[in-house]
């Protein structure tokens, strides 16, 4: 301290403008970078949610490309795609009188249909049943495609198709060995919970 007052009052004179300026800076200092800090902060958040009103009105602006879509597609009636609703036995009957119809139209033996299995899948069932045949290939060939494009929509899984011949069996000329066919076959109902 004794070196600060033995100096010349000029050199004090500087020293105490120093200290001053010094305090001004601190003081400036913490009165404007937190109001620096809290207007980048609110700039950022201003311009996100300009981002966002700008997404917004971009989907927004879609709507009606959408409803008219929406239309259409209700216009095509996808319920048609569904086996019945309501009970599953209902579904199950509708599911095996397509698949027997098909089999016969398609000059195909039905052995067997076993008893249909349902389960529920959120808003839809799932009903399925074992199906046991004899066709030649021509015939389950015209099978399988008349099952694939039938609305309602039946999807045909675990399909197994063994011949009934030995390896040593020559047909005749035109005439086709039947098969042992088995397959799982499947439909979709809508179930009425929302």
């Amino acid at each position: 301290m004794s070196a600060i007052l033995s100096r010349s009052p000029e050199g004090a004179r500087r020293l105490a403008v120093g200290i001053l300026a010094a305090v001004l800076i601190v003081a400036i200092a913490i009165v404007a970078i937190p109001v620096w800090l809290r207007h980048r902060y609110y700039d950022a958040a201003l311009s996100q949610s300009a981002s966002q009103l700008d997404r917004f009105d971009r989907i927004a602006s879609t709507r009606p490309a959408l409803t008219k879509q929406l239309d259409a597609m209700r216009g095509k009636d996808p319920r048609r795609y569904f086996l019945r609703s309501g009970a599953p036995a209902l579904s199950a009957a509708e599911a095996q009188e397509a698949v027997r119809g098909l089999i016969e139209q398609g000059g195909g033996r039905l052995i067997t249909m076993q008893a249909p299995v349902s389960r529920e899948e959120g808003r839809y069932r799932l009903i399925s049943a074992n199906v046991q045949m004899q066709a030649n290939i021509f015939a389950l060939r015209k099978i399988l495609a008349s099952i694939d494009s039938h609305v309602p929509f039946l999807f045909v899984d675990g399909l197994l198709v063994r011949s009934q011949v030995p390896a040593t069996f020559r047909p005749q000329a035109g005439a086709e060995p039947e098969l042992f066919v088995q397959f799982d076959v499947s439909g979709y109902a809508l179930t009425e919970k929302p």
